[in-house]
């Protein structure tokens, strides 16, 4: 795989001048390690160049020659900045648009960058799945090495006074917040709660919460009408970092809002540690609302969808923007996807054979890709009938015999191209290179969707009952009539 490593990622992998980085010096392991080759863009060395610190531009210059160069890199056009939207006001704009366009034009599997305008035009250009932070990268590549992943652990809802506020894992909201403590002791005092993974008493990531009435959450700006639920605390811990836990967070805090008729989300963020949760709540829905108290930024998002079907969306757009809300219109393709018990129990946690067992705290026993919302599924079916913005409903073969769960779909690709597929789903599962090279043997369709939710079994008797008959060994399109008898208003 061909890697491009943007200038923010470059400088300090390159700068002699202080110490290393763990997580650079990681990239640079793991990809030769893996075979991958670290490619720079010839526009880069002029990004260098504007460096105003000169030892360390001398250092980095000096250094470059080292990296291969994109071979006649594609210039971009005016028309073709119009087409993928981007704005240009400048030489960072410029230069940042022409790695972008070289990923997109097929130049390189992926670029890692820690810079979120890149970020943020890589979703406008559809190739986000492409597009990874130095973070989520790591995870990608020690997910193709013989390095072991630590388990994931079981979320659990406890009291802030079980944990010891001294603990190493509140370090850096110390550094970010003054009289950190002070407020975690007065609202372990209110018997605050908080949706934990812990090994004992040790925490590895945690979202404190609460409800809110007509809160004001932004400066200068005017109440909710309505209950909020306040995301206040929300970490992951470097060593859990991978195991997808912050999306399960997220899911919890979404289940709980639906559960609990709550219209509006909402969280704060400062500094550039929490980059990362910026680009994670943007991908379900929350806009940038404004500042709070000068310092911090407010991300809100609107749990209720709008009372009358937008006009001017797609249903993906949809999904992402209203989520967990979705359209269901006579227009959106619905599709019954078979999946074995053993696949079925790897994507779907909350009811998988586990949940309902006396191991279902056991962490040891799940996999990352169970904690994601956004999932891949992957298999051999030849229908070319699905649809960005279909609805996904699986159907658990074998054993079960029924449908629990639903998803949106986001893209699809079939073909046998190992370098196509890797990079769709790095983010979303942690199998091998060998393993995907082994499904690839044959052509494949890979179908990358948003989970949507779990619901009471739909079974064989309500499919055949609608007109869903014989056995359902291959990807099935159904009727608006059938999903209307089947699924509309299934309970959770």
């Amino acid at each position: 795989m061909n890697i491009l490593i943007d200038t923010n990622i470059l400088i300090p992998l390159e700068d002699t001048g202080r110490t290393l980085d763990p997580s650079l010096a990681e990239m640079r392991r793991l990809s030769e390690q893996n075979g991958h080759a670290l490619f720079v863009h010839p526009a880069q060395e002029e990004d260098i160049r504007r460096d105003q610190n000169e030892n360390r531009r001398h250092i980095v210059l000096s250094r470059l020659g080292q990296y291969p160069t994109i071979p006649s890199p594609p210039s971009l056009s005016e028309s073709s900045l119009r087409e993928y939207g981007w704005r240009q006001t400048g030489d960072n704009d410029r230069i940042d648009n022409l790695l972008l366009h070289a990923l997109c034009r097929g130049a390189v599997h992926f670029l890692v960058t820690d810079d979120n305008g890149i970020h943020k035009k890589a979703r406008e250009a559809q190739v986000q799945e492409q597009v990874h932070h130095l973070d989520q990268f790591l995870v990608f590549l020690r997910s193709q090495s013989s390095v072991e992943l630590p388990p994931p652990f079981g979320i659990k809802e406890r009291y802030l006074h079980e944990f010891d506020v001294r603990q190493s894992f509140f370090d850096s909201l110390r550094e970010g917040y003054n009289g950190f403590n002070d407020w975690y002791l007065r609202s372990a005092e209110e018997h605050r709660k908080a949706w934990c993974i812990s090994n004992g008493d040790t925490l590895k990531a945690l979202c404190i919460y609460k409800e809110e009435e007509h809160e004001v959450i932004v400066d200068g700006g005017a109440p909710l009408d309505g209950t909020a639920l306040k995301l206040c605390t929300f970490k992951v811990g470097e060593s859990v970092r991978g195991r997808k836990l912050g999306e399960r967070l997220l899911f919890s805090a979404f289940k709980y809002a639906v559960g609990h008729h709550i219209p509006y989300v909402y969280l704060h963020t400062f500094g550039s540690e929490q980059d990362l949760l910026v680009s994670l709540c943007q991908d379900y829905g929350f806009e940038l609302a404004g500042k709070y108290r000068g310092r911090d930024d407010v991300y809100l998002k609107k749990m209720s969808a709008p009372d009358s079907l937008p006009t001017d969306i797609s249903p993906l757009a949809y999904a992402v923007t209203y989520y967990p809300h979705y359209i269901d219109t006579v227009e959106v393709g619905k599709f019954i996807i078979p999946i074995q018990p053993q696949y079925h129990n790897d994507l779907f946690a909350d009811t998988s054979d586990l949940a309902s067992s006396l191991f279902s705290q056991d962490a040891s026993l799940y996999n990352p890709q169970s904690n994601t919302i956004k999932k891949a599924y992957i298999c051999h079916a030849n229908t070319t009938q699905i649809k960005t913005g279909d609805l996904l409903f699986f159907y658990r073969t074998h054993d079960r015999k029924s449908v629990e769960c639903m998803g949106v779909v986001e893209q699809t690709y079939r073909g046998q191209d190992i370098e196509r597929v890797l990079p769709l789903v790095s983010k979303r599962t942690v199998y091998s290179q060998a393993e995907i090279g082994g499904w690839l043997q044959k052509e494949t369709l890979v179908i990358l969707f948003r989970f949507i939710r779990d619901f009471s079994p739909v079974g064989q008797r309500s499919l055949v009952d609608a007109g869903v008959r014989g056995p359902i060994q291959s990807i099935r399109k159904i009727s608006h009539e059938q999903y209307l008898h089947c699924f509309a208003g299934s309970p959770s």
